[in-house]
């Protein structure tokens, strides 16, 4: 006789978005986030992009950079270990020269030289692709142009933050990927507004010519950090979720900072 396949205790039974559990669980992970969390990253980020300064405008210069540069720039492009590891395996310091400069300083709209620093790169995920080039465009010039990272919108997946916030991936619109990362301008401005409502990001902060776009940054990853919280815990149980780093620590970690813990003790 066949047996019936027994429930996990981690997942837990639910009825769809509507759930009045997630509806909390949202609002509890909201609770963990403070203006000063959002402040605090986005200083780091300011911080990160000094260090990284020299880098970048070598970069520009078609020189090649020493692996220790180059591996700290991959960490703050992404946010996962093994896409770093990816990256530096497939993009060593000669192989990404002509294609960086190319994309920092060819003429051209930038969502047109982004859209041809992926192409030139085909042996390499193109969401992955995407976080490299839009990540050295927003090192090179922040409150010019913007991340386009798979937690900011997937284009594999059609998942992310910006979608969530303009409920539908259909508000990213384009015809082609140079069209799709000018339309997420808009959605960024959107997403910076939710911010200012929520009283998570201050607006003399967002006004700041150095700091602002990193604390809009900083922003929409807490708020991805929180949705993936509320989903989490709507989905599985307690004692899954107590393995999740805290909230600020999820944030941090998708733009590519450590630990609080690690950098208090460094």
């Amino acid at each position: 006789m066949t047996q019936q396949p027994r429930p996990s205790h981690l997942i837990k039974p639910k009825t769809g978005p509507d759930d009045p559990e997630l509806l909390e669980t949202l609002q509890e992970g909201l609770s963990q986030i403070r203006p000063d969390d959002v402040e605090s990253i986005a200083a780091e980020l300011v911080a990160r992009r000094q260090r990284l300064h020299e880098a970048v405008r070598a970069l520009g210069e078609s020189q090649a950079l020493p692996p220790v540069a180059l591996g700290e720039l991959y960490r703050a492009v992404t946010c996962a270990r093994r896409h770093v590891e990816e990256l530096a395996a497939a993009l060593p310091g000669d192989r990404l020269r002509a294609p960086a400069r190319a994309l920092l300083t060819d003429s051209g709209p930038a969502s047109a030289r982004l859209a041809a620093f992926v192409a030139s790169l085909p042996g390499l995920d193109r969401r992955l692709a995407l976080e490299l080039g839009s990540g050295l465009l927003h090192l090179a010039s922040p409150r010019r142009h913007w991340l386009w990272t798979r937690w900011l919108w997937d284009v594999q997946h059609q998942t992310g933050i910006l979608p969530l916030i303009a409920s539908s991936a259909r508000s990213l619109r384009g015809d082609d990927l140079a069209g799709q990362y000018q339309s997420l301008s808009g959605l960024i401005a959107m997403g910076t507004e939710l911010g200012q409502n929520s009283g998570l990001l201050r607006p003399a902060l967002l006004e700041d010519p150095e700091i602002g776009p990193f604390a809009a940054d900083a922003f929409l990853a807490a708020a991805y950090s929180v949705y993936v919280y509320g989903i989490t815990n709507w989905r599985l149980s307690r004692e899954f979720n107590r393995l999740l780093p805290s909230l600020p620590d999820l944030a941090r970690r998708l733009v590519g900072l450590p630990p609080a813990r690690e950098r208090l003790a460094a």
